[in-house]
C-alpha cells in the first residue's frame, strides 16, 4: 500500500511538472470547408480525447497538430486517419461531419491515433510494435473517456486477439518475421492485435510489480519522449524505467517464438 501511494504521488508530481513546462497546444488545421457548428463538434471530440490521453498518461511535450479533411458517405464518422511524424507531431482525420458528437466519441480512431504520439515512430519494419501499442492503448483511453466499461474493454481485447489468432497463417515463423507478410497481404487486424499481445503481457507483468504500463509511460514521456529513439533504444529505456527486463524479454518472444504470440487475456484489477 505504501509503495502504491508513493507511485501515485510520483506520477502526480511528474504530471504537474509536464503540464507546467510543456505548454503544449492543439493546433487546428481545416484542410476542407467545415461549418462553424461542425468545427465546434470536431474540436470538442478531439479536445476530450486528448484530455483523456493526458489524464491517463501525461501531457504531450509538444504541440499536437490536427488536420481535418471531409470524407462523407462512407458509413462511419472517421473512415480513415493517420499520424503525422517528423518536425511536427499530429494526426490527419478524414471525417464525415454529419455524425453526432457521441458517434465520434464512441469511435476508436482518435484514441488509437493519439496514442501513437506517446512513443516515437519505430519505422515500418516494426509496425507491429507501433500498431500493437496504439491498439492496446485505444481501449484504455476509451475507458478513461467513459464510453467503455472495464468489462467491455476486456471483452474487446478477448474478441480481437482471439480473431487474430484464428486468422494467423504463419505458424512456422515468429510474429516479428511474419509481420511484413501480414502487411503485404493487408491483414492489418491480425498485425495490430498480434502486436497488442506484447503490451497486454507487458502490462500484466508490470501490474504484478505494483506498477502498470500507463504509470511507466508517465516516466517515459517526462524523460525521453522528445528523443529520437528506434525500437532497441525505446525498449532499453522502458526496461530501465521499470527496473526490469520485461520489455526486452517480451520482444525476444515476438522475435524467436514460432507462431502467434501466446496470450491470456486478463485485465488486471485497478
Amino acid at each position: 500500500m505504501i509503495y502504491r501511494l508513493a507511485i501515485l504521488l510520483r506520477n502526480a508530481f511528474l504530471y504537474l511538472m509536464l503540464a507546467g513546462s510543456a505548454q503544449a497546444d492543439i493546433v487546428w488545421h481545416w484542410q476542407d470547408d467545415f461549418s462553424g457548428q461542425e468545427k465546434e463538434r470536431l474540436k470538442t471530440w478531439i479536445t476530450r480525447t486528448v484530455a483523456a490521453v493526458e489524464t491517463l498518461v501525461a501531457p504531450y511535450p509538444f504541440d499536437v497538430h490536427i488536420h481535418f479533411y471531409r470524407m462523407p458517405g462512407r458509413g462511419e464518422p472517421v473512415p480513415w486517419a493517420n499520424t503525422r511524424r517528423g518536425r511536427v507531431q499530429g494526426v490527419n482525420f478524414h471525417v464525415d461531419p454529419s455524425y453526432s458528437l457521441q458517434s465520434f466519441l464512441d469511435d476508436w480512431t482518435a484514441p488509437h491515433e493519439l496514442s501513437h504520439l506517446l512513443i516515437p515512430s519505430v519505422g515500418d519494419r516494426y509496425s507491429w510494435f507501433a500498431e500493437g501499442f496504439a491498439s492496446y492503448m485505444q481501449y484504455q483511453v476509451m475507458m478513461e473517456l467513459g464510453v467503455l466499461s472495464r468489462k467491455q474493454v476486456a471483452d474487446k481485447y478477448q474478441r480481437h486477439i482471439t480473431q487474430a489468432y484464428e486468422n494467423y497463417r504463419f505458424h512456422r515463423l515468429p510474429f516479428d518475421r511474419a509481420a511484413a507478410e501480414l502487411r503485404r497481404r493487408r491483414a492489418y487486424s491480425t498485425l495490430y492485435w498480434g502486436g497488442a499481445v506484447y503490451f497486454l503481457q507487458a502490462d500484466f507483468q508490470l501490474r504484478q510489480q505494483n506498477s502498470s504500463l500507463t504509470e511507466l509511460l508517465v516516466d517515459y514521456v517526462a524523460c525521453c519522449r522528445t528523443q529520437p529513439n528506434g525500437l532497441a533504444e525505446l525498449v532499453e529505456k522502458l526496461d530501465g524505467l521499470s527496473g526490469s527486463d520485461i520489455f526486452s524479454s517480451q520482444l525476444r518472444v515476438m522475435q524467436k517464438q514460432h507462431g502467434f504470440p501466446l496470450f491470456s487475456v486478463i485485465l488486471p484489477p485497478s
